[in-house]
């Protein structure tokens, strides 16, 4: 475990937390605790890595112009719309303009995204004409307010999610299934996007009709996703500090 450390280690904060998890190693030393120990120390390494490079910034030094030609030609716009504001075709991709991912998490999402998005290899599009891609994005005026949730019962929407087998597929605090749906909590997408994915889903995921899903029970749904609270910040974590 010591070699682990010191073969992923950095200077600074890592090296402190390399200090501190070695004196705990050494006294608490069961199976069971090493074991926790050897995961919080991967924890570690990639978290120091993401925060040594300082603060997300959605700025990017690429060519818009050029950015908006890539896009077009990529032909990116027929599943997110012309703007990144979203499709409205059989295949309706998301809103991405501007985009809520730092440049390194977007290019990693266009380099191996969830289905139905093809993947885009270096070979399509390279790294710079993706960053040009991600300032053209990021030049996009935001989204309009979104229209406001009608109000719900976040308990009574726990209940039905479970009950209509939403948690098969989202699992059951919506953080999404392994190669099946998408994360929907916390900060669920907009309610008028969340109807319509429900009542005519764009995907493998079966319609829920008013008949099936009354209007009520959508908004209840809705509010239970709401009230999920978010992860803990790893700062907020005694180990990980």
């Amino acid at each position: 475990m010591k070699n682990f450390l010191a073969s992923h280690g950095s200077r600074g904060a890592n090296e402190r937390t390399r200090t501190r998890l070695t004196t705990r190693l050494r006294a608490l030393g069961s199976p069971a605790a090493l074991a926790l120990i050897a995961i919080a120390a991967v924890m570690i390494v990639g978290y120091s890595s993401v925060k040594a490079q300082g603060p997300r910034s959605n700025n990017s030094s690429g060519n818009i112009q050029n950015g908006k030609r890539i896009f077009a030609s990529q032909n990116c716009t027929q599943c997110h719309g012309s703007e990144g504001q979203g499709g409205s075709a059989q295949v309706a991709g998301p809103r991405i303009g501007p985009p809520r991912l730092a440049l390194p998490m977007f290019m990693s999402f266009v380099r191996e995204p969830m289905p139905p998005m093809p993947p885009y290899s270096t070979k399509a599009i390279s790294d710079a004409e993706l960053a040009d891609v991600y300032a053209y994005l990021n030049s996009l005026p935001p989204a309009p307010a979104a229209e406001a949730a009608p109000p719900g019962n976040a308990e009574n929407g726990k209940r039905v999610y479970i009950a209509d087998g939403c948690y098969e597929c989202h699992d059951r605090e919506g953080q999404g299934g392994a190669g099946t749906g998408p994360r929907l909590a916390p900060n669920p997408i907009a309610f008028a996007a969340f109807t319509r994915q429900l009542r005519s889903p764009v995907n493998e995921m079966p319609p829920y009709t008013s008949k099936v899903l009354p209007e009520k029970e959508l908004a209840d749904i809705y509010a239970f996703l709401q009230a999920i609270p978010k992860a803990p910040s790893p700062d907020s974590i005694p180990l990980l500090r």
